[in-house]
């Protein structure tokens, strides 16, 4: 078996609370795998790195260089992907799902230990021969007690395996930085800008292990899943109709909800967008807050004027119809509605016929919704 170097960092913080400044709603673990073969060539390439984008310095997923310049990170992403052989491990936690009120990963220190558990289990899993090198976190004194609690967990020798290291004594962790936070770029809107999903599509092909947490089908993105399939020609005629009325919006809030609905309908089709994410995203983008009551008149505006946004009985939030199934959903979710209206008008209706002895019929009067009635009865 080929010895292989893991370099890991994260993007996000480990708050749970729904008001998180910054707004991180997806915390990202990204690991960047190489051959012993390859590692001196991935020194190599993680220096040129830094003297053609860098001027010299360390690799910072957040460096000015690279937010003031936003084609700046995906020339630095192809670099590293057309001069280095590597995959990539990713995990993704969505923190809206996390216990905000009960248990322990309230907790940074908890936070940590848990998902980085998780994380190097897939490496674990995945390798015979290899050392892992994870980006120091918190204190010296903690970083002494996550090393040993992540080793308990596996075999024996694992401890000699597992490094904690700065990025100026493991400069290699400073590539798994950079994929860490243009995968942040992806999963967490406040950061999306006009080249996330040229983010996503230049790393997907190297990103050949992902998991998220928690683990739910219809939360796989990279890899098929038979259940959860995206029609292209729904996911295009709903894609295209949103765009046209965004592309015919003035008002940026309304504009901010389409662009934040179409881009999880890219990266996560199947996942219904909480109310609380897209009002953190709009105050976030645009200093403005916007209450839920609000918010849910800008989506049915946006139904009245054709965009098949889907809400379900069974999930709270918000989505873009990707396939018939959605549709049906869609349907379904009015047809709740008009079924049990329609049945309290006609119960209305007999109330009278029969308490007027058949001389006032409402209904004999309102030929529509006679009709309509008549079809519940049918």
């Amino acid at each position: 078996m080929v010895k292989v170097y893991i370099f890991g960092d994260e993007f996000g913080t480990s708050t749970l609370k729904n008001n998180d400044v910054k707004n991180i709603t997806h915390f990202v673990y990204a690991a960047i795998v190489v051959k012993e073969s390859q590692l001196e060539n991935a020194k190599r390439v993680r220096d040129e790195i830094s003297k053609k984008f860098f001027k010299g310095n360390i690799l910072k997923s957040n460096s000015k260089i690279l937010n003031k310049k936003k084609e700046t990170r995906l020339e630095v992403l192809d670099y590293l992907i057309n001069n280095l052989n590597f995959i990539v491990y990713l995990l993704v936690i969505d923190k809206a799902k996390l216990n905000k009120e009960k248990g322990g990963l309230r907790f940074k220190e908890v936070f940590y230990k848990y998902f980085q558990k998780i994380f190097v289990s897939q490496i674990n899993n995945n390798f015979t021969d290899f050392e892992i090198h994870m980006d120091n976190l918190i204190n010296d004194d903690y970083q002494i007690e996550l090393k040993n609690y992540i080793a308990q967990n596996y075999q024996d020798n694992f401890f000699e395996k597992y490094h904690i290291s700065d990025d100026k004594d493991e400069p290699l962790i400073q590539l798994a930085d950079i994929i860490a936070g243009s995968y942040g770029r992806v999963f967490n809107t406040a950061f999306i800008t006009d080249n996330s999903e040229a983010i996503f599509n230049k790393l997907k092909p190297v990103t050949g292990n992902v998991s998220f947490f928690p683990y739910k089908e219809d939360n796989k993105i990279f890899v098929a899943n038979e259940k959860k399939k995206v029609d292209v020609e729904i996911y295009n005629i709903v894609r295209n109709d949103a765009l046209d009325i965004f592309e015919n919006e003035n008002d940026i809030i309304i504009k901010n909800v389409i662009e934040y609905l179409l881009w999880y309908q890219k990266v996560m089709p199947f996942r219904y967008t909480q109310t609380y994410e897209i009002t953190n995203a709009l105050k976030h983008n645009t200093g403005k807050e916007v209450s839920v009551e609000n918010l849910r008149i800008i989506i049915k505006n946006l139904r009245f004027k054709g965009v098949i946004v889907v809400s379900s009985s069974s999930k709270s939030g918000y989505k873009l119809a990707v396939n018939k199934s959605d549709v049906h959903i869609y349907f379904g979710h009015y047809l709740n509605y008009i079924l049990p209206m329609l049945k309290k008008v006609e119960i209305a209706n007999s109330i009278f016929m029969n308490k007027t002895v058949g001389d006032f019929i409402p209904l004999e009067e309102m030929n529509e919704l006679k009709n309509l009635v008549d079809t519940l009865g049918k």
